[in-house]
């Protein structure tokens, strides 16, 4: 039998891949399976209701393991400005690969089959979130816009505001300094 690397338990085997039936890989991949399928359930909330923030790179720069293909993929998709939350997973995990790895991924590591179409998206509920997507982008713009221009109206409150305070002092200052100095007459 030859040697066999296990990713879920990270260590060579070489009892070939009966190292799979065996209970310390069974219990290794429930857990690595319940924190995925954790991390996935929080991302499938936002398929009906997409949440759009204005882009912060401390939080929104995250990245995703994703198990079943192996890859490190962007949590979030952002354009710089604005972010879509989990967009980048569920995009993910729309992709054709995705669904052929997780296939893959479920027969190698003989898991529960019941768990596996947890961590697929269709693509119809791929059309419904892009569809909602587009609203929520929608409105995120709008209210961006309303905040813009009601802070553009404050400073402009504000430098009216100055303007006049300025004018007052130049009323009652100015001509009280031209008689007291001459010399600025000229």
């Amino acid at each position: 039998m030859g040697a066999h690397y296990c990713a879920i338990c990270r260590q060579t085997t070489f009892n070939g891949k009966g190292h799979i039936f065996g209970k310390t890989h069974q219990s290794r991949l429930r857990v690595v399976l319940l924190k995925f399928t954790e991390k996935v359930k929080e991302a499938r909330r936002t398929l009906k209701k997409p949440q759009v923030e204005k882009f912060d790179c401390t939080q929104h720069k995250q990245t995703f393991w994703c198990y079943c293909c192996g890859c490190e993929i962007e949590k979030n998709v952002t354009d710089g400005n604005m972010t879509v939350l989990y967009g980048g997973l569920l995009e993910h995990m729309a992709t054709p690969e995705h669904r052929k790895n997780t296939h893959k991924f479920w027969w190698d590591n003989k898991a529960d089959p019941k768990f596996r179409d947890k961590v697929i998206v269709t693509e119809e509920e791929t059309e419904r979130f892009k569809v909602e997507v587009a609203k929520a982008l929608e409105s995120f713009v709008e209210k961006e816009d309303e905040y813009i221009k009601q802070h553009a109206e404050h400073i402009r409150a504000q430098e009216k505001h100055r303007q006049e305070v300025l004018q007052s002092l130049l009323e009652v200052c100015f001509p009280t300094m031209l008689w007291q100095y001459p010399s600025l007459w000229h």
